[in-house]
């Protein structure tokens, strides 16, 4: 059973360590986690190409060295000399800023920079601002990851500032606040941080003819789930929680059924009540039925004009 002190090590961590024992493959260092750990002799820096490990170490040394890998069962840990990239593979998500860049190579379709990672970013030249070509040597305050592949071992950045919401992380299903940007007949517009706006259906607000005014607000902060993602169309279908299509088959009574306009209004008006003071509420619903029996008027006589 590892102690916890091996338990706790993780690769890439640095140590000052202090050379215990030396064979022939390599040196054994205290590194304070209660056990030795080794560094191999191809591990080893040296101005020159390390042939004999005495001819480097002696215990007694003290050195930098850096985790390479570490077996908490087998409590062995191995050690390098040479400084781990500051990423790993499973350090790239998608829209990691990095800072400080410096560019290594340029191509006749993007420039190859330098990331401290397990191998350099590729930033096409349409993802550049305009008129911003780096040159060799360059070192770029920002760049942001767009793609990596430990499979195909590819890495792929911009230079351009990504949205807070890349297309790839929108999932079917995830819960997401936004601020209403627009309101039309055929729903609301949401910003959720994507590229592109969102659109809560005015279908799912009910079936018939819907006011979408009457449940959303202009800029008004909204929880919504997400429908519909289509990366490649950029398309974002929502459904704004707490709302059932379902519920607005509304019936006043058993014999009167209200149309789809005046049940979508009165649930829509139900919803609002709790921030209504009680003294007023009674007077505000005849005031909601008055409005509804005027609006439903309204439709009739349009309807019988056509």
């Amino acid at each position: 059973m590892a102690s916890p002190e091996v338990a706790a090590v993780r690769p890439r961590q640095a140590y000052q360590g202090k050379v215990t024992r030396v064979d022939l493959g390599g040196a054994f260092v205290d590194i304070g986690v209660g056990v030795e750990a080794y560094i191999h002799i191809s591990q080893i820096n040296a101005e020159t190409p390390v042939t004999r490990v005495a001819d480097v170490l002696k215990v007694g040394d003290e050195i930098q060295v850096y985790v390479a890998s570490v077996n908490p069962q087998t409590r062995r840990i191995n050690l390098t000399m040479t400084r781990p990239p500051k990423f790993d593979w499973a350090d790239l998500d998608i829209g990691l800023k990095i800072t400080n860049a410096r560019v290594v190579a340029l191509e006749s379709f993007g420039a190859f920079v330098d990331i401290d990672g397990p191998k350099h970013g590729l930033v096409p030249f349409n993802l550049m601002p305009k008129g911003k070509r780096p040159k060799i040597g360059d070192v770029l305050d920002a760049v942001w990851v767009i793609e990596a592949s430990e499979e195909k071992r590819r890495i792929g950045l911009t230079m351009v500032e990504p949205p807070a919401l890349p297309w790839e992380k929108i999932r079917r299903g995830d819960m997401l606040k936004g601020t209403v940007t627009r309101i039309e007949r055929k729903g609301a517009f949401v910003d959720v941080g994507a590229e592109r706006e969102g659109l809560i259906r005015s279908s799912s607000f009910g079936s018939g003819f819907v006011n979408v005014s009457d449940f959303v607000t202009l800029n008004e902060q909204v929880s919504v789930r997400v429908v519909k993602v289509d990366p490649a169309k950029k398309q974002l279908d929502l459904a704004i929680e707490g709302i059932n299509p379902e519920d607005f088959e509304l019936s006043s009574g058993p014999d009167e059924v209200l149309s789809p306009m005046a049940a979508a209004f009165q649930r829509a008006q139900r919803g609002r009540r709790d921030s209504i003071p009680a003294q007023s509420r009674t007077e505000r619903k005849l005031s909601q039925q008055d409005e509804i029996l005027a609006r439903t008027l309204q439709q009739l006589q349009s309807q019988r004009r056509k």
